[in-house]
């Protein structure tokens, strides 16, 4: 009995614990960005440092924001209950990578913004997830505060 107690307080910890880290309602779902032509094999870390600081960012602008497994244009439902959800694309030409961030809706799966970045220095496109960020959380908060539309108007 006392070892299912025990099981019992360590899967509701666990729970707690989970919950802290997935706001109960996101406005903002986050998944791993695509990679595209990653022959040298280092272009993951440069796209999954970028989340991190998008991530972070967004948080400390106090945006809420739910990390997903994965998330594309054809899955974009599974993000819900957030509004939005933004999508990456990283990929490498030569010595160059461009990284491409898009803010989306979740609803309609319409393209509400896109943030895009070319550089050789792979800090620097990481970088891009803390520039979008204020972007992104300066068009949340405006639609915070903007009012509904009234039932019949357009």
């Amino acid at each position: 009995m006392r070892r299912l107690v025990i099981v019992g307080w360590a899967l509701i910890c666990a729970g707690a614990s989970i919950s802290a880290q997935q706001p109960a309602s996101p406005e903002i779902a986050l998944a791993p960005f695509a990679v595209v032509a990653d022959q040298k094999g280092d272009l993951r870390k440069v796209a999954d440092d970028c989340l991190d600081q998008l991530a972070t960012a967004l948080a400390a602008k106090g945006v809420k924001a739910a990390r997903l497994q994965k998330l594309d244009e054809k899955t974009l439902a599974t993000a819900r209950p957030a509004r939005w959800a933004v999508l990456g694309k990283f990929e490498r030409e030569k010595d160059t990578i461009s990284a491409e961030l898009r803010l989306m809706e979740v609803a309609t799966g319409d393209e509400i913004r896109s943030y895009f970045h070319t550089s050789k220095d792979p800090k620097d496109i990481a970088a891009l997830g803390a520039r979008a960020a204020d972007r992104i959380a300066g068009f949340v908060k405006e639609q915070r505060s903007a009012k509904p539309p009234v039932k019949g108007e357009s």
